[in-house]
This record gives C-alpha cells, sequence and structure tokens, in this order.
C-alpha cells in the first residue's frame, strides 16, 4: 500500500502548565519511536509553544489519525491535517562514505 504525507498543525492549549509538562518525557519517546519507523518526517514546535508542526507519513487517513491519537500530549491539543503532493527537505545526516 502506497503511504501518503500529511501536514499536521496541532493548536496547544495554552498557558503551558505543569501538568503537560509532565508528559514531555513520554511525548519525546513517542516522537523519537515514530522518527524511527518513518511515520515522521519534521517536527517543529514554535517558540511561543502554542503551535506544533508535524509532516507524518500514513497509508491512510485513518492511520494518520491513529497515528495523531497515540502522542501523549494530544490531551492538549487540537489539529487539522492536509495531504501533501510532496515533501522536499534538506538532510542532516551525512552520506556514509565507504572509501
Amino acid at each position: 500500500m502506497e503511504s501518503t504525507r500529511y501536514f499536521v498543525e496541532f493548536d496547544i492549549n495554552t498557558p503551558f502548565t505543569k501538568e503537560m509538562a509532565m508528559y514531555i518525557p513520554s511525548q519525546r519517546k513517542r516522537v523519537s519511536s515514530l522518527f524511527y519507523e518513518g511515520k515522521i518526517l519534521s517536527y517543529s514546535i514554535s517558540a511561543e509553544r502554542d503551535k506544533l508542526w508535524v509532516v507524518f507519513v500514513a497509508s491512510s487517513e485513518e492511520e494518520l489519525v491513529s497515528l495523531i491519537e497515540s502522542l501523549p500530549m494530544i490531551i492538549f491539543m487540537t489539529y487539522q491535517y492536509r495531504a501533501l503532493m510532496f515533501v522536499q527537505m534538506a538532510s542532516v545526516i551525512p552520506e556514509m562514505s565507504l572509501n
């Protein structure tokens, strides 16, 4: 099954609370796992901590929603998403040389 890239914009409830901060370690762990699985291509938070932007890879909208809902901090956010035609990103990992 072919995968689609989705741009997801999250609105984070403000102000940022101590309760929200308690979820940060589990959020980071889940995000790292999704990066490793190839389900997240980019993850950015605004300096004001009120917006989160993520590019997900999913085989369907149902899978996308499942991935979004698996984020521990989703209880503090609302979101909207759009399918993308393509994503172009700079590589931050240098290519390996066999020389």
